[in-house]
């Protein structure tokens, strides 16, 4: 295939790849409800652009009351509304005690870190250009999805060649788990166009290690953790692969290393900064205490969620003894401590619960219970996730394939599965989820590309040997 052919057929996988993101965005998107973390991207997008800072987009929009009730001290539970607010009693200096409404009025400025800001910040630039609504910061979304279809396309090429790259780029375009994403209004959409950028570094890396790429490698593992957290671990885990396989320039690698690392820190500084500097408790990237409760309770150890996640495990939200307010990192180490000791109570259990984690996350395990919990916790519909479901079962053995051709071949295989084993390690320490899986999908669309490449060259093969076969003997044949 020509260098042309190449960019025509390319271009056009990215037309269709934008055409399926929109299709389905006017069928179903555009009508259906944000929710989770889409309203807090759609919310903090707008407040950043009105010039308000990151911060908690639901205590500044909506005013609450306050539930107070106990879990091992004092905590409330978000109740809409300003009237009839629950009390609570507080002791004056004095010694008098006062009966007050426990509420939180709107244009309460908390500084979050819920998310990594890089996604809110990417939105907000089009809320400063007017495009504020919910449907435009889905269109976004679907503009990086198809971004992300071409460049699946050109890692693709980079990985195992020209072919490859445009089966790559269509089944991406059509790729159920990623469109999906895309008019969700989550940052998976960025996540999709992040992935094959790093790959296409990580295997020049990989191929002739020198400085140059190892501070590419570095620059973008500290943008990847401002996306998503787990994203910073990938350029750093690499380079320690290649350390074990290749111990012969353990030196020169080592030095890469400390690039790779060093540079990702430099990158993240100004966010760890001011996280460590916002809030009472220490905040690296984002807190965690809120995912560990939800993920380290009954309901997440035991029956149909196991391996998935509870809202209300991390509920209701922890407050000061005398009732008031406790800032984002002192409820997320209150949370944490939950967790903690939930998990010292369970570890036999934890045992079992880690690998189903994983199994869930690839859809090995509870598939079609996990897609309809996606029903509510993404507003996914149901037929949509088993049409999505069933192309990835068929992208993932293609994917095995192509994995096995790959390391016969010796082709650069090991930047390709580090995705998956990433996220494999996540999963064990969090839960199985189809939306966080989006990083592995590019992986698994290359490798299936790569099968279905060499299947169809030893299928034209045998053809072409079938008719040689077929004029000779009858160029031989008696007349």
């Amino acid at each position: 295939m020509s260098t042309k052919a190449f960019i025509i057929w390319l271009a056009i996988a990215g037309v269709f790849g934008f055409a399926v993101r929109f299709g389905t965005f006017m069928w179903e998107g555009r009508t259906a409800p944000l929710s989770g973390d889409a309203v807090f991207y759609h919310e903090t997008a707008n407040l950043l652009a009105d010039g308000k800072g990151y911060i908690n987009p639901v205590f500044f929009n909506a005013g609450y009351c306050f539930d107070v009730g106990t879990r091992e001290g004092p905590t409330y539970s978000f109740l809409p509304g300003l009237e009839n607010c629950p009390t609570v009693d507080v002791v004056q200096p004095d010694g008098t005690v006062q009966t007050v409404p426990v509420t939180l009025p709107p244009g309460t400025q908390e500084p979050t870190a819920a998310h990594p800001p890089l996604w809110s910040f990417i939105l907000s630039l089009a809320s400063r250009m007017g495009f504020d609504s919910v449907n435009q910061h889905r269109m976004v979304g679907l503009l990086f999805g198809s971004l992300g279809v071409i460049l699946i396309g050109l890692a693709g090429r980079e990985l195992f060649g020209k072919r490859a790259g445009v089966v790559s780029a269509f089944i991406a375009a059509s790729y159920g788990f990623l469109w999906l994403n895309d008019w969700s209004l989550m940052s998976e959409s960025l996540v999709t166009v992040f992935v094959p950028v790093m790959t296409i570094i990580a295997v020049r890396w990989w191929r002739t290690p020198s400085w140059r790429f190892a501070l590419l490698l570095g620059l973008l593992s500290g943008v990847g953790g401002l996306l998503r957290t787990e994203l910073l671990a990938y350029g750093p885990l690499l380079v320690l692969a290649a350390i074990v396989v290749r111990r012969a320039q353990w030196k020169s690698l080592l030095r890469d290393f400390a690039i790779v690392s060093a540079l990702g820190l430099a990158v993240l500084s100004p966010w760890l900064i001011r996280n460590m500097t916002s809030f009472n408790k220490p905040i690296f990237l984002s807190p965690t205490g809120t995912l560990q409760a939800q993920t380290n309770c009954d309901a997440a150890y035991y029956g149909e969620k196991t391996g998935y996640w509870e809202r209300y495990c991390a509920e209701p939200e922890p407050v000061g003894a005398d009732g008031s307010m406790l800032d984002e990192s002192e409820r997320d180490a209150i949370k944490r401590s939950w967790a903690t000791e939930y998990i010292s109570n369970h570890k036999s259990r934890l045992i079992v619960v880690a690998p189903l984690r994983t199994l869930r996350m690839f859809n090995l395990y509870d598939p079609i219970g996990t897609a309809r919990f996606d029903i509510y916790v993404e507003n996914r519909e149901f037929r949509q996730s088993m049409l999505a479901l069933v192309q990835y079962y068929v992208v993932a053995l293609l994917a095995l394939v192509g994995a096995v051709i790959a390391w016969r071949r010796r082709l650069s295989l090991l930047p390709v599965l580090m995705w998956p084993a990433m996220v494999a390690l996540v999963a064990a320490a969090s839960f199985g989820n189809n939306r966080y899986r989006v990083s592995v999908e590019p992986s698994f669309i290359w490798l299936a590309s790569l099968a279905l490449c060499v299947v169809f060259d030893r299928v034209r093969r045998n053809q072409r040997m079938s008719v040689s076969e077929a004029t000779v003997s009858t160029a031989t044949s008696p007349s």
